[in-house]
């Protein structure tokens, strides 16, 4: 890769992966749940019985703070840059892991505050500025630029759904077969390990954060790059060794030819809309609404895949495997979206994603004939498929809207998956059971919701801006 777009944007897309694999822990919540809600259930046995309707607010809090703070991302970026950015918000969300390890024996209430409303605040606040410096370095592959940065989203969970499940559940230890326990933990030595769990996701969180940010820049701008060679012209009059003077020459002209593909974007002054104004257009709402279709079935494959695996499959570490296993296909799968956007279109692409995910979410009950191989395969597709959003979205938003003002209007964007989350949160109680009925309606609406936002990709007018 740095063989032709230059170590300088290669170096920033290394430190936007390595803070997107900490970020796109967000999707271990899918394999966690099981674990975190089995714990709660039998810690607060005396007071109430808990069940993935409860816990379902724990990472409906996390998309709600994320699309809160997008924006806030914005401002802060323009202000302080996008080391400290990317900082703040790191903190916030590794903080929110280690503080977990204490709220879970306490409340379930501190646990959505902290694991959920805190940990979403910092994923909000750190998630656009890596795509966006990544954009910046490589304009003419804004598709290629996201998906290669983001991809490190899709990635996380290949880690550390292994540390996860190994650490909490290391002799693969099955579900309990009691009737009025189905679905759940009850072993103790499973169970008090996982308030420890969080400790060590902190502590590996915010490692891997540390490294990313000390590599994110952003690309020098017009007037650094002036300041730059007339520092060099004021030393070569002062300096009358020739060859001194030649030296200095070729490392002055050096700074643009390490990133030829940056210049035309960042040295030319492009049209954009204000956020403030963004909101207000056709193209927007557009936008806005397709995502908010697509993200019922982001929200809920994401957050119940495993509760959904356990109750047709008994091998916690096989479903392990299959999370990592597709957490690959996440990220392989935005930088494919993301190249296939750039190559075809955006109308082109999402018409693609939402008809093969539509197939998807409405052929589940295969899995239930053909047992684990398919199993496998359905959901690392399923991954591959929806992670496009997100190489997908992004794009279209600097297309619509332009570069400038990238990480506020896509957080507005964004919104449309916090609203999402809390309806699924809010209509939650239908997950108490985990019967076939249950799964059923719910993967029939998925269907429904992605295969609606076909239609409105289909009614998408040839000449829009993002076209």
């Amino acid at each position: 890769m740095a063989c032709w777009i230059g170590w300088p944007a290669t170096r920033v897309i290394i430190g936007g992966v390595l803070i997107h694999i900490t970020l796109g822990t967000l999707y271990t919540f899918g394999n966690l749940n099981p674990y975190l809600t089995s714990y709660l259930r039998e810690e607060f046995r005396n007071e109430t019985l808990y069940d993935y309707s409860d816990t379902a607010w724990v990472y409906s809090a996390s998309i709600i703070g994320m699309g809160c703070t997008i924006v806030l991302a914005g401002a802060i970026y323009d202000r302080l840059g996008p080391r400290v950015t990317v900082a703040i918000g790191c903190v916030l969300m590794s903080g929110g892991t280690l503080l977990t390890a204490l709220t879970i024996e306490h409340s379930i209430y501190l646990v959505v505050l902290t694991y959920g409303l805190m940990f979403g605040l910092g994923v909000g606040i750190s998630y656009t500025v890596p795509m966006s410096c990544a954009m910046k370095w490589i304009p003419q592959r804004k598709g290629l630029a996201c998906g290669l940065t983001v991809a490190g989203f899709g990635g996380g969970p290949f880690i550390f759904d292994y540390v996860q499940t190994w650490y909490i559940n290391p002799d693969n230890e099955y579900l309990d077969n009691n009737s009025t326990t189905q679905n759940f933990f009850t072993q103790e030595a499973i169970l008090n390990r996982v308030p420890r769990v969080f400790s060590v996701l902190g502590a590996c969180y915010a490692a891997l954060q540390v490294m990313g940010i000390i590599l994110l820049t952003d690309p020098p701008t017009v007037q650094q790059i002036e300041g730059e060679e007339e520092n060099v012209r004021e030393e070569m009059f002062t300096d009358s060794g020739e060859r001194e003077d030649r030296r200095m020459l070729e490392e002055s002209s050096s700074l643009l030819q390490e990133t030829p593909n940056m210049t035309s974007a960042s040295l030319v002054e492009e049209a954009y809309v204000s956020w403030r104004h963004s909101w207000k257009t056709k193209d927007f709402w557009l936008l806005w609404f397709a995502l908010l279709l697509n993200s019922q079935g982001l929200v809920f494959f994401g957050s119940f895949w495993k509760a959904y695996g356990l109750s047709i499959i008994h091998d916690d570490h096989f479903l392990a495997i299959v999370g990592s296993f597709a957490s690959l296909f996440n990220a392989g799968g935005r930088i494919f979206w993301g190249h296939f956007g750039d190559k075809v279109s955006f109308k082109v692409a999402m018409l693609c994603l939402c008809a093969v995910f539509t197939v998807l979410m409405a052929s589940y009950q295969l899995n239930e004939l053909a047992g684990k191989p398919l199993f496998f395969i359905y959901v690392c597709l399923t991954f591959g498929t929806f992670c496009g959003n997100y190489a997908l979205f992004p794009v279209a938003t600097v297309q619509a809207f332009g570069q400038r003002h990238f990480v506020q209007n896509y957080g507005l964007l964004f919104t449309s998956q916090s609203v999402m989350a809390l309806i699924l949160a809010i209509t939650s109680d239908e997950i108490r059971t985990g019967t076939d009925t249950t799964w059923e309606g719910l993967f029939y609406l998925s269907a429904a919701c992605s295969f609606c936002c076909f239609l409105l990709m289909i009614a998408l007018k040839k000449r829009r801006p993002f076209e």
